[in-house]
């Protein structure tokens, strides 16, 4: 891959490339991290099996694109998130997730049957290939769990996935060595450390040699010199007027910082307190302050009632069309503005324009106030505007589909949920 763009550039930019031997091997280490992300691209997946959640995620990638911009072109959205442990013991000050202090972990000679079960219930529900698309760990540290490592080759037996890791504890050595060890085979892209002081940095640059350390990333994350980070969980800012409580018309002020560190749109599974969310990433603002939009809570007994509980999530929650029965509003990070051939809605990063007076005008209007469900707004359209009925079908699907269209259909407000079962869950997943 490297050798075929090498020869796409100009003769003359390569000899001079060829004159500073350390600008050469620079260029090369950014091609192949640029393969890495071409790699695990979102569009380089394939679909869910499963027909709604395919489709649902297809409008959650849209969604987030729509909202985040560049970046949420570069996300892989994975569809799957297990934790197997619940709460972190590291408790990193810049937290997007601020997840709380370590509850327990998942044993591994206790639950091993109990997790293979789980991951291949993934594979019955989404495909073999596509329950590979997942992350071992979301909110936790995985030097937490002492079998973290072995869990990760059971995963890869049943799935023949090789799941990313990213940790921040850096400073054990032993801990390190494993995953090296384990990553070593591909060569892939892990593991991420995250380096919190610049005495960790050191430990490990004393124990590893530069080509032990070739494949992995080192994410400089010192409280005194840090990286840029989301302002959100730990770190929250009044950050809700870059989603629309000023006024954004200006372009230029649509161009906003990255907005959130989540990938995943699907199913966020702790293996513990055996709690499930459907999530999104959003851009983090204090409606959703870990940078995710949650769409639906549950929560499973065991391996038994764990498919039919998914199974649930998704037949209430995917809905193929928007529900008449629920209010037909725009994503909550969109402003609406009205046009005089249509309408326009701006995101923290772009505009989107509908253009047609007949087919957008008052649909527009009836959607950004929010306040009627799908039914009525159908209705008033047909009676009062005498719009063709199937005008309106088709342009709310289009809407729908682009995922211009809100589908937090249970979120109350103040973390709350309309009854899951016999325990309420908050956003961040911790039930209380």
């Amino acid at each position: 891959m490297i050798k075929n763009r090498e020869e796409q550039l100009d003769a003359g930019i390569l000899e001079v490339v060829d004159r500073y031997p350390l600008l050469k091997l620079w260029g090369k280490y950014m091609q192949r991290a640029s393969s890495y992300s071409h790699l695990f691209k979102w569009d380089n997946f394939p679909e869910p099996q499963n027909k709604k959640f395919a489709a649902w995620r297809k409008r959650r990638i849209a969604a987030a694109q729509s909202e985040l911009g560049y970046l949420g072109y570069m996300i892989s959205y994975p569809i799957l998130a297990f934790e197997l442990s619940d709460g972190c013991s590291v408790g990193c000050w810049f937290c997007s997730f601020a997840t709380k202090k370590l509850k327990g972990i998942l044993d591994y000679n206790t639950s091993r049957d109990y997790f293979r079960r789980i991951v291949q219930h993934c594979i019955d529900l989404f495909g073999k290939e596509q329950a590979g698309m997942a992350l071992p760990y979301y909110r936790t540290e995985p030097h937490d769990n002492p079998n973290y490592i072995d869990f990760l080759k059971d995963f890869e037996e049943l799935t023949g996935a090789v799941l990313c890791t990213s940790t921040a504890v850096g400073d054990d050595i032993s801990w390190v060595r494993q995953l090296l060890d384990y990553y070593k085979r591909g060569p892939y892209p892990w593991p991420r450390l995250s380096v919190l002081s610049v005495d960790m940095m050191n430990k490990i640059h004393d124990a590893f040699s530069p080509g032990e350390l070739l494949h992995a990333e080192l994410l400089m994350q010192m409280r005194e010199n840090p990286r840029p980070k989301v302002a959100g969980g730990r770190i929250l800012k009044e950050i809700d007027g870059l989603r629309g409580k000023q006024d954004i018309t200006d372009k230029r002020k649509l161009r906003v910082p990255q907005g959130t560190i989540a990938c995943t749109s699907g199913f966020h599974i702790n293996l513990v307190n055996r709690s499930i969310q459907l999530f999104s990433p959003c851009y983090t603002s204090k409606k959703w302050p870990y940078g995710y939009r949650v769409f639906d809570v549950s929560r499973y007994n065991d391996e038994n009632d764990f498919p039919q509980v998914i199974q649930a999530m998704m037949e209430r929650s995917m809905p193929l069309s928007p529900p008449l029965d629920k209010p037909l509003r725009f994503r909550d990070d969109i402003v609406y503005r009205p046009t005089e051939d249509g309408f326009d809605l701006l995101t923290p990063n772009q505009i989107h324009y509908f253009k047609g007076k007949e087919k957008y005008g008052p649909l527009g209007e009836l959607i950004a106030a929010g306040d009627r469900t799908y039914a009525q707004v159908y209705e008033q359209l047909v009676k009062e505007h005498g719009i063709n009925p199937i005008i309106i079908k088709t342009v709310v699907q289009r809407l729908f589909d682009g995922g211009f269209l809100d589908e937090v259909y249970y979120y109350k407000g103040d973390d709350k949920y309309e009854h899951r079962g016999t325990e309420q869950v908050s956003a961040n997943g911790c039930y209380e």
